[in-house]
């Protein structure tokens, strides 16, 4: 099994792989075509890679050879990303229909309607499966379909839900499209604290150490706290973000609308990058970020509207490489091993290498 099983790769959506080697370049090992346009970004389970499309149909692609595997019908256009564990896979399309299937055949064990549709990418730990529709967020049982709990936010759930599971806190981190962002208890779903935004949430919440971070499409980044909701601190901007926060160390990366990967420094909230005379604001890019940061080791991978993708040195936040596939990338990659996964525009899977033994010079 993978450590990217869901949307940005764990529970806590890090978007982050700290135990590979970041690569140097990339090639294009493989692609494959589907019948429509990708939907949503890939996740990966075993030696599976999942995504799936516009028409309501979610492919099941051999990692290593891009072999189709199984096909799945879905009552609907898939538009959140599925989870892949041992046991199963759970599918979630926009009329509000959870499925949970077989992830060796594609064959239906359950399913379960939601109160309205879904946008929200799925979350799970162990034995419980996060949902996020119309009207609030539910915790149903991974095994079973039953449901355990709901919190109902009375608008939609915005992005991914986000999970601590740890000895010291188990909740559950949300983004709602009434401007807030919402802690809530992993059992029992009870509110531990809600905070405003000053627009809607993009991507979901991003958990790192003792804090929840956020990005809105009114161009705010903050900083809370985990066990409180507390602001730490709120970074802005004049235009609207456009992804997820990914957090390493003492830096945040976040893209925009304004053609830039932001560099944010953690501690103060402030631009971490110097320049001649003035901070600069982050990296600057040929179009504005599409789908999310993620992190191989200590390169980070951003792809823009322009059609390019890029390779950034984390330590500090200088270019290793651009890439431009065939087709644009339009989804948040997927991390396994030394290949990287993409959905590109007009409905193509793409499988970009790089060798592990590969050592900067």
């Amino acid at each position: 099994m993978t450590d990217w099983n869901q949307f940005r790769g764990d529970r806590r959506s890090s978007g982050r792989r700290p135990d590979l080697e970041g690569p140097e370049r990339l090639e294009t090992d493989w692609s494959v075509d589907f019948d429509g346009a990708v939907s949503c970004s890939p996740v990966v389970g075993r030696d599976t890679v999942y995504v799936g499309t516009d028409r309501g149909r979610l492919h099941a692609v051999d990692r290593h050879r891009g072999r189709r595997r199984w096909v799945f019908d879905a009552t609907a256009a898939i538009g959140s990303e599925p989870v892949a564990t041992r046991d199963r896979l759970y599918l979630a399309a926009s009329d509000g229909t959870v499925s949970a299937l077989d992830p060796a055949t594609g064959e239906r064990e359950w399913q379960y309607s939601a109160a309205g549709p879904l946008e929200s990418p799925l979350a799970v730990t162990d034995d419980a499966l996060f949902v996020g529709d119309a009207s609030g967020l539910t915790a149903l049982e991974t095994a079973t379909g039953e449901q355990r709990w709901t919190d109902e936010t009375e608008t939609p759930v915005a992005g991914s839900p986000s999970i601590a599971d740890d000895r010291d806190r188990r909740r559950v981190y949300v983004g709602t499209d009434a401007e807030s962002v919402r802690a809530v208890d992993l059992e029992t779903g009870e509110e531990a604290w809600t905070a405003p935004t000053d627009g809607t949430i993009v991507g979901g919440p991003t958990v790192a150490d003792d804090r929840v971070y956020v990005a809105d499409d009114a161009g705010t980044l903050l900083a809370l706290d985990a066990d409180t909701g507390q602001s730490w601190f709120a970074y802005e901007i004049s235009g609207a973000f456009t992804s997820s926060v990914t957090v390493v160390g003492e830096t945040a990366f976040v893209g925009a609308d304004d053609e830039y990967c932001h560099v944010i420094e953690t501690t103060f909230g402030t631009r971490k990058l110097s320049g001649l005379l003035f901070s600069k604001k982050g990296v600057p890019l040929d179009g504005s970020v599409r789908g999310s940061p993620v992190v191989a080791g200590d390169v980070l991978f951003v792809g823009d509207s322009s059609g390019t993708f890029y390779g950034i040195r984390v330590d500090d936040a200088d270019f290793l490489w651009h890439f431009t596939p065939d087709r644009p990338v339009v989804t948040t990659p997927a991390l396994a091993d030394d290949r990287l996964y993409v959905g590109c525009e007009d409905g193509r899977l793409a499988c970009l290498a790089w060798n592990r033994d590969e050592r900067r010079v």
